[in-house]
């Protein structure tokens, strides 16, 4: 019993970890706010909640913030090309609700396999830049071709968001603070499990 109460107890650590995610999740709605930054946010979130849920945590603010810089420039690119894809995706359907066309159902069909890309996409792109030094062309290629051949992981991934989502629907005014508190980074962290299972593929493994 008292070991639990100790500083390096399972107390102390859960409170260690829940003070630093709640210090990446203020870090992250902090530097999203100017919108073109968010792809860097999220870029560094992911950096930093992937090395907590391998027991690597570091300095947040130093981690964050050198992941942020480091990453810029690609991650700004690639979230304005995701971004400007997602608004073209709503304006379609939008143009589509009002469209009696026959012929717009296969249109409505190839728009939405076209949406599905996307979510894959975009689900993956900044966790793969947080971890590997690629071109903007190979980091999001290999995040498509990771989420097809990870399915499995890619419906958890899902799966969090969607949950996330109906807790937000079902308790709006509840989840408001945790949203701000907690909310990205908690998500963040729970994916980064299933991230560094992933990884762990195509990351060489050191000789003994």
């Amino acid at each position: 019993m008292g070991r639990f109460f100790n500083y390096d107890g399972p107390l102390f650590g859960f409170l260690d970890k829940l003070a630093n995610l709640f210090i990446l999740n203020v870090l992250f709605l902090i530097c999203s706010i100017p919108i073109f930054t968010i792809g860097a946010s999220w870029t560094a979130l992911y950096y930093m909640t992937m090395k907590i849920a391998a027991g690597e945590e570091g300095y947040v603010f130093k981690g964050f913030f050198k992941a942020f810089k480091d990453n810029f420039k690609q991650a700004t690119v690639i979230w304005l090309i995701m971004m400007t894809l997602g608004i073209l995706f709503r304006i379609d359907f939008y143009v589509l609700n009002y469209t009696r066309a026959g012929a717009m159902m296969v249109i409505r069909v190839l728009i939405f396999a076209l949406l599905i890309i996307w979510m894959f996409e975009i689900s993956y792109v900044f966790a793969v830049l947080a971890k590997f030094d690629n071109t903007v062309k190979q980091t999001m290629k290999n995040a498509l071709l990771m989420s097809i051949r990870h399915l499995p992981f890619t419906a958890a991934l899902f799966a969090i968001w969607a949950i996330a989502g109906v807790l937000v629907y079902c308790f709006f005014y509840q989840m408001i603070p945790v949203v701000f508190i907690l909310g990205f980074s908690c998500i963040a962290y729970c994916q980064s499990f299933i991230f560094n299972n992933i990884f762990a593929n195509y990351i060489p493994k050191e000789d003994n």
